[in-house]
């Protein structure tokens, strides 16, 4: 079945559909005013094309079929979030909309449907050029939906006059026995990057922070024991500019970027800096000096449009990047803070850029890549697919904690309000087959605040697991010792950068991340819950085993040993056979 949703609210469903072409891989249909093509030229790739028979505006369109595996009672979605911060897992599709949120039947970019075993299908889009892809799945039926990023204004995925021709996006679709090795082999197209461990301000400092904070932290990393694993980068995040979309140091940075890049460079040490491109801050100059065709612009109003997800500092307006205009100012902001020495920019908040469509926001970081020639990206708040290829890293998960400000005391401290430790482990779990995009960023490696040291652990753990950067992000002089080890030790920093880690398939109803996690000889143990647990390695072939947390041999230790993992703890160990 084929479904066209046109702009004014109707919409079309195809007739039945006829074979075309002479080698049987083709099919027509009329879809109201729009001839269908439908190409399946190795049942893997389908292409789908219309042709418009009079002037139209195409909102959305789904093409869907049944589902057919043979395990129907052991039914599992494994869905993707549209942008970094939104939730990814697995649900099971046989529970009710009720309980599981009927967002969850969707899932953005990739998709996969699997069995008890891990078996079933798995689809991957290579491309948002031409329209964002989603896949929509029930029990016995499956869908790929194709239409503009989300946004306050309901943009076309296409439109035009008579003869107006769409092509959709190149889409895989594999059958395999195991649908996230599939999934995995389906990613490609990502920028080669390094290995970075560093410190950033947001988590202790927030928007807070002084000149004086990145220098004590500088000096710190400068020296043992964090000199000894590489701290290099020094993230200087919100709180430095003078506004949204005014970025320049503002009065707390004296000397500017410039000077601050010049100081950390001497201890030998990197510069980064946070940035949101696309928002601009009413207060700012640019708000009330840039021309209006530079801003999205509500065509219902005629105002300019106001991000209403992020209104905590006052109305932010968004960049239209789809004008060169606009790509300039972009190209040349970045281009001057990079002769400044910056050399990691972390840019967030790309949601807003993909406002004005998918095409928009890759052309603004197009021309930010430019003006940053060979430095490191971060994309953050990033609908994922229109970043591959631009960026080096990616966020694939939420924020790990709020910096909570105490006024009276003028001291903030990294707050947890709930399970944030458990959806950064459930959303990097169930990304961890987007290496092949970008390296994953799982934000940081937090072990302060109100965290228990457990908790710490396993931050810590997946940050150094998760393959891209490693950040840690506490007032490190502050940290207790047995705290400030979890930061330096040796052997489990050595694991930074070496590619992500892949969770074992363990479908649960609750969507609690997996528990057992390797890469190589390596084996990481989650424990989720609030008790302690035992658990087992369940390999016959391990013979021997090192604990990385405790630097030290485990005896007597074999494939079906178990081992105690603390309530919201971890262990670490590297297996040995034979």
């Amino acid at each position: 079945m084929l479904v066209v949703r046109f702009q004014d609210g109707g919409e079309s469903r195809s007739a039945a559909w006829a074979a075309a072409g002479t080698d049987g891989d083709g099919y027509r249909a009329e879809v109201g005013p729009l001839r269908a093509e439908l190409s399946l030229p190795d049942s893997s790739e389908p292409c789908l094309k219309l042709r418009s028979s009079k002037a139209i505006a195409v909102r959305e369109v789904e093409l869907s079929g049944e589902l057919t595996l043979p395990d129907s009672n052991g039914r599992w979605l494994l869905y993707n979030g549209y942008q970094s911060w939104d939730r990814s897992g697995c649900v099971r599709l046989a529970d009710t909309p009720e309980r599981i949120g009927s967002v969850h039947r969707e899932s953005w970019w990739t998709a996969g449907i699997a069995d008890e075993a891990g078996s079933g299908l798995a689809a991957v889009a290579e491309s948002a050029e031409g329209g964002s892809t989603r896949f929509r799945a029930a029990e016995t039926a499956f869908s790929v939906v194709w239409s503009e990023t989300l946004g306050p204004i309901p943009l076309p995925l296409f439109s035009g006059g008579t003869g107006t021709v769409w092509t959709s996006p190149p889409l895989s679709i594999a059958a395999d026995p195991d649908v996230r090795r599939s999934l995995a082999s389906m990613t490609g197209g990502g920028v080669s990057a390094p290995r970075i461990l560093g410190w950033l301000s947001w988590y202790h400092f927030g928007p807070f922070v002084e000149r004086n904070n990145v220098i004590e932290h500088s000096r710190l990393l400068a020296s043992d024991p964090y000199r000894g694993p590489g701290y290099r980068l020094i993230q200087l995040d919100d709180g430095w500019q003078q506004a949204y979309g005014e970025w320049a140091p503002n009065t707390k940075f004296p000397g500017g970027l410039e000077a601050l890049s010049e100081e950390v460079a001497r201890r030998g040490q990197c510069l980064g800096v946070w940035t949101a491109p696309f928002l601009v801050s009413a207060a700012a100059d640019l708000a009330a000096e840039a021309p209006p065709d530079w801003f999205l612009i509500d065509p219902a109003s005629g105002e300019r449009v106001v991000d209403a997800r992020h209104q905590m500092l006052g109305p932010m307006y968004v960049l239209d990047a789809s004008r060169p205009p606009v790509q300039r100012l972009l190209r040349d902001l970045y281009a001057g803070m990079y002769e400044a020495g910056v050399r990691y920019f972390k840019i967030d908040f790309l949601y807003a850029g993909a406002y004005a469509g998918a095409q928009a926001l890759s052309a603004g970081l197009a021309a930010i890549k430019e003006g940053v020639r060979d430095a490191y990206l971060l994309a953050s708040g990033a609908p994922l697919l229109p970043v591959v290829g631009l960026a080096h890293g990616c966020r694939v998960g939420p924020d790990t904690a709020t910096p909570l400000m105490d006024f009276e005391a003028w001291t903030s401290q990294p707050t947890v309000f709930g399970e944030e430790v458990v959806d950064v482990g459930r959303n990097l779990a169930a990304r961890y087959f987007l290496e092949g995009w970008f390296q994953l960023d799982a934000d940081v490696a937090l072990v302060g605040g109100n965290l228990s040291l457990e908790q710490g652990r396993q931050l810590v753990t997946m940050a150094a697991l998760c393959g891209g950067p490693f950040l840690a992000g506490d007032d490190l002089a502050a940290l207790s010792a047995d705290r400030l080890e979890l930061l330096t030790n040796p052997e489990v920093l050595a694991l930074v950068g070496e590619g992500s880690a892949v969770p074992d398939w363990e479908p649960n109803d609750d969507d609690l991340p997996p528990a057992r996690w390797r890469r190589g000889d390596v084996l990481a143990l989650f424990n989720w819950t609030g008790d302690d647990v035992e658990m087992s390695v369940g390999d016959a072939g391990v013979t021997s085993a090192r604990d990385l947390w405790a630097r030290s041999e485990l005896s007597g230790f074999s494939g079906e040993t178990s081992l105690l993992v603390p309530a919201q703890g971890v262990r670490l160990v590297r297996l040995g056979r034979g």
